[in-house]
C-alpha cells in the first residue's frame, strides 16, 4: 500500500519519562517482576515516609494525645481515691480500707454497712450502757440513807435470826457501804465513757461493776452482823443443833 494509508510512513514513538528535579531519580512505579523494585512496589527514588514524618506544621500525632489524656485521667482518679480514703480514715478514727481503681472499696461489705455509732459499738450499746449507768446512781444516792439502810438490816436480822446486841454499829457499816459504792460507781462510769468513746461494746461493764459494787458494799454490813455476840450464840446454837 501507499499514500496516507500506507501504515509503514507512522512515525514511531518512543516511551518518555519524567526526571525528579530534586534528586535526578526518576518516580515511577516500577513492576513487581523488576529486579530493583520492593516485594511492595513502592515508587523508587525517594524512601516511604514514617507516619507522620512528613507532617505539616503544628500536626501533633492524636495517638499520642489519646494516650496523654489516659495517663492524666489516670493520675486524676487515684488521687481522688487518696482523697476519699484518707476523709474516710479522720472520720473514723483507723485506718481504712484501701479502694479499688474503679473506686469501690476492697471490702463488698464495708459499702453496705451501717455507719457505727459516734459513741460506743452501736446505738443500742450506748442506750443499753447509759440506761445502767442511771440505774447504778440511783443506787449509789440510795445508799446516802445511811439511817434507811440500817434499819432496814436490823429489820431482817431481827425477823428471820435474833436480836442484835449492838444495832448502832450497823450505822457504821452502812456509812462504810455508801463510800464503796461511790468508789465503784466513779471507776466503772470511768471505763464506760472510755470505751464509749472508743466505740467499743460497753453495756457489760456497767453490769459487772454493779455486781462487784454490790458484793463489796455488803461486806462491811455482813462483817457487823456476824461479829455480834448474839448473831454468834445464835450460830453456835444452830450448828449445836439446839
Amino acid at each position: 500500500m501507499s499514500g496516507t494509508g500506507d501504515w509503514s510512513s507512522v512515525p514511531s514513538r518512543s516511551s518518555g519519562h519524567v526526571d525528579d528535579a530534586t534528586d535526578g531519580l526518576e518516580a515511577r512505579r516500577t513492576p513487581a517482576t523488576s529486579a530493583s523494585s520492593g516485594p511492595d512496589g513502592r515508587v523508587h527514588g525517594r524512601p516511604a515516609p514514617q507516619y507522620g514524618e512528613y507532617a505539616p506544621d503544628g500536626w501533633v500525632n492524636p495517638v499520642l494525645v489519646e494516650q496523654e489524656r489516659r495517663e492524666q485521667d489516670d493520675r486524676s482518679r487515684a488521687l481522688r481515691e487518696q482523697a476519699a480514703a484518707a476523709a474516710v480514715r479522720d472520720r473514723r478514727g483507723g485506718p481504712a480500707a484501701p479502694p479499688t481503681r474503679g473506686g469501690a472499696p476492697a471490702d463488698p461489705s464495708a459499702r453496705t454497712a451501717p455507719l457505727a455509732s459516734r459513741f460506743g459499738a452501736s446505738p443500742l450499746d450506748l442506750v443499753l450502757t447509759v440506761g445502767l449507768l442511771v440505774i447504778g446512781l440511783w443506787s449509789v444516792f440510795e445508799s446516802f440513807a445511811v439511817g434507811t439502810v440500817a434499819s432496814t438490816v436490823r429489820s431482817v436480822v431481827e425477823q428471820q435470826y435474833t436480836d442484835l446486841a449492838d444495832p448502832a454499829a450497823l450505822s457504821s457499816a452502812a456509812v462504810v457501804r455508801a463510800v464503796v459504792l461511790v468508789v465503784a460507781f466513779v471507776l466503772v462510769a470511768w471505763w464506760s465513757l472510755r470505751r464509749l468513746r472508743s466505740r467499743r461494746w460497753t453495756f457489760w461493764v456497767p453490769l459487772v461493776g454493779g455486781v462487784v459494787g454490790s458484793f463489796l458494799g455488803m461486806v462491811p454490813v455482813l462483817v457487823v452482823v456476824f461479829q455480834d455476840p448474839q448473831v454468834q450464840a445464835y450460830l453456835q446454837r444452830m450448828a449445836s443443833g439446839g
